[in-house]
């Protein structure tokens, strides 16, 4: 009878991947009455178990978009709003910016993929495996890190012509659409367009 695989995350080794461990399941050896599990898991999709398989999946699946939006804005920074500023060094060179250390990250684990006719051949190596729950593990912290989507948000510098209340930025609501700028007082709810907010900006 053949030994059964492990998942490549079973024992400790893949950098940022905690050992992957069946709940509930326990070595002959482990005597922790506050043991969670510590039978490592099998594999079940190539060098992976199906727990670590869905988690690249679910990650690979909003992979290209966040990749895309990241390189539309030109992967400095992931939304630049109306008071950022850029970081420079004492000796003047400007620092690697989160978003772009975070997609470096996840591209570099990806790049094994290439070699590979599909995502089941490379996963049925040992080293495309662990490439891919490692890649996984960064693009989720990516997600999380880092807002490659613009969402509404206050302006600080600049106040309405109108009534000199705050107002707030509203990005387009389909690709290449419009940015509106609008007053935030009930009472006034003076709008601007991206050009008359901008104009407004210079002069303040």
């Amino acid at each position: 009878m053949l030994n059964q695989i492990l998942c490549v995350a079973a024992w400790p080794g893949v950098p940022s991947v905690a050992p992957c461990k069946a709940r509930d399941v326990h070595l002959e050896t482990c005597a922790n009455p506050d043991c969670p599990g510590c039978f490592p898991r099998n594999a079940d999709r190539g060098f992976l178990c199906q727990s670590h398989y869905d988690r690249f999946e679910h990650a690979y699946t909003r992979w290209d978009e966040f990749d895309a939006r990241a390189s539309d804005l030109g992967l400095s920074k992931a939304v630049e709003r109306d008071n950022a500023g850029v970081r420079a060094t004492a000796d003047g060179h400007v620092n690697l910016t989160g978003v772009f250390l975070a997609v470096d990250e996840c591209r570099r684990h990806l790049l094994s993929l290439t070699a590979f006719g599909s995502i089941d051949m490379w996963i049925s190596t040992e080293e495309g495996a662990k490439d891919a729950i490692q890649f996984a593990a960064a693009a989720e912290r990516a997600y999380r890190a880092h807002e490659v989507e613009e969402r509404p948000h206050r302006i600080r510098r600049v106040r309405c012509p109108e009534c000199q209340q705050q107002m707030i930025w509203n990005p387009p609501a389909w690709y290449e659409g419009h940015v509106t700028v609008k007053c935030t007082n009930d009472e006034c709810r003076h709008l601007l367009t991206q050009d008359e907010f901008e104009e407004l900006e210079q002069a303040s």
